[in-house]
Parts: C-alpha cells; sequence; structure tokens
C-alpha cells in the first residue's frame, strides 16, 4: 500500500455555510467561525490544480499553500538551545 503524500491549504471565507463544496475537495482538518478560515487536507501531487479551483470560488477571499511544511521543527543542535542551558 503506497501512502499518499499530503499538503494542507489556509483558506479564508466570506460565510461560514457557504462552505460545503469545499468538503468534496479535501479533508477539512480546522474550522475557525470567528476567524473565518479553514485548514484542509488535500492530495500533494495536484496541489496547484486544487488551489486555482479553490481560488475560483466565490466565497473565498484568499487561499495559499501552508508553510507549514517547510517550518524547521528539529533544535536538538541549535547553539543558542545548548547555550542557555
Amino acid at each position: 500500500m503506497e501512502i499518499v503524500q499530503r499538503q494542507s491549504i489556509v483558506i479564508f471565507f466570506n460565510q461560514l455555510r457557504k462552505i460545503g463544496p469545499l468538503k468534496r475537495v479535501g479533508d477539512i482538518s480546522y474550522i475557525s467561525k470567528e476567524m473565518h478560515y479553514l485548514i484542509i487536507y488535500v492530495n500533494k501531487s495536484n496541489i496547484e490544480e486544487t488551489l486555482a479551483k479553490i481560488k475560483k470560488m466565490s466565497f473565498v477571499k484568499s487561499a495559499y499553500i501552508s508553510p507549514r511544511a517547510r517550518l524547521r521543527t528539529d533544535y536538538s543542535n541549535d547553539d543558542e538551545y545548548k547555550a542557555g542551558e
């Protein structure tokens, strides 16, 4: 069984009740009702087409690929961290 690579997209929207079509695009991970945004996971192989499709929806203010995958998470070899001990 092959593991499919996934990528998250952050989407800002106008109204919460109109996010129904996004459920068909990918897996919704988080919805903020107060700040009107959500995080959705889609297949990494066709992320550009999916992002263009999402941006064309009338209720979407903006959408972008989440930078979380590019952030550094390993701080074990950080000199500043060791100096603070």
